[in-house]
């Protein structure tokens, strides 16, 4: 497998936006046809993540299956709104794949990608990204959205209530010198995330699950309370009928805010009550959320959940088979 770093767009300061691109020479199709793409956004709550964040199986499988893979960085929160970064630059990205990128990769790797063909999928709140692209006026061939963020909208849904996680960490101070220090400086658009137990909590990670336990979360990305700008759930019913086939991948002990079967199964509800043809949910028994992330969920194992990841990277591949 083979990865290029390129920038698919500036910000609004001019800083540059990357996205990690990655083919392979060893595919499941004998002839080196156009190759399809497959967008993967990564999660993070819109604050935290990167590219690296995804699971090197899976963009390792899906080369396989003779995608070129696209991971995009975005603007994360709270230096910028979600409408106005992760939403816009996750837009950007799609069109960046249907357009420009495959002929960036034909002229610098003799790569022949074919931006008509263009699948996405995300982890949590990258899964909701995901779901937007499906307005789009030429929307994806098909979406995977893993453990999404759904009805972030709805203020007496999950997304608003308090989360119990990270007990151990300390809450955010909101002084001048902590606000300073977080919101101002260049714009970021790669943080890693916190893993418990690997050093203490920086201070973005801090100011992020401070607003998950208290329930602020979805208001620390949006503050102007235009909740519906960045909720494709609010779409399903009238939009259902152009809806693309998406699979939704749930851990059924999934207990983040605003991502359980609960809504998943109710997010089916409408887009079928809208008109949708094939949408359909993969539940992974006795899974949590980022359940994939695990070294036992990687594809080509044996174990539930690494069958689960396997049948929907297989789910996007079906969707672009000419």
């Amino acid at each position: 497998m083979f990865t290029e770093s390129y920038t698919y767009k500036n910000g609004d300061n001019g800083e540059s936006l990357a996205a990690a691109v990655s083919w392979s020479s060893e595919t499941v199709d004998i002839e080196d046809t156009p190759k399809p793409i497959a967008l993967i956004i990564h999660g993070g709550g819109m604050t935290v993540g990167s590219f690296d964040t995804i699971p090197p199986s899976q963009v390792s499988y899906l080369t396989y299956l003779n995608f070129v893979v696209v991971a995009p960085n975005y603007r994360l929160c709270p230096q910028v709104t979600a409408a106005r970064g992760p939403l816009a630059d996750s837009v950007s990205a799609f069109a960046w794949c249907r357009a420009e990128m495959p002929v960036i990769l034909k002229r610098d790797k003799n790569i022949n990608a074919d931006g008509s063909r263009v699948v996405v999928m995300g982890h949590s709140v990258g899964g909701t990204l995901s779901l937007a692209l499906a307005l789009q006026p030429e929307p994806p061939k098909a979406i995977v959205a893993f453990y999404p963020s759904l009805y972030i909208s709805d203020t007496s849904g999950s997304a608003h209530k308090p989360y119990t996680g990270f007990p151990e960490t300390t809450n955010w101070v909101d002084s001048d010198e902590n606000r300073t220090a977080l919101f101002s400086g260049d714009q970021v658009s790669s943080f890693p995330m916190y893993v418990p137990g690997q050093g203490p909590p920086q201070l973005r990670h801090i100011w992020f699950m401070s607003h998950l336990r208290s329930g602020s979360w979805i208001k620390s990305l949006q503050p102007d309370g235009d909740y519906k700008a960045i909720d494709p759930c609010v779409h399903f019913v009238e939009r259902g009928t152009s809806w693309p086939p998406t699979l939704f991948v749930q851990g059924e002990k999934d207990t983040v805010p605003g991502s359980n079967v609960e809504l998943v199964e109710k997010a089916i509800s409408d887009l079928r009550q809208g008109g949708a043809k094939s949408v359909e949910i993969k539940k992974v028994e006795g899974e949590a959320h980022m359940f994939d992330r695990q070294p036992l969920a990687a594809v080509g194992g044996a174990e539930n959940k690494a069958v689960a990841v396997k049948e929907a990277l297989d789910f996007l591949r079906r969707h672009v088979i000419n």
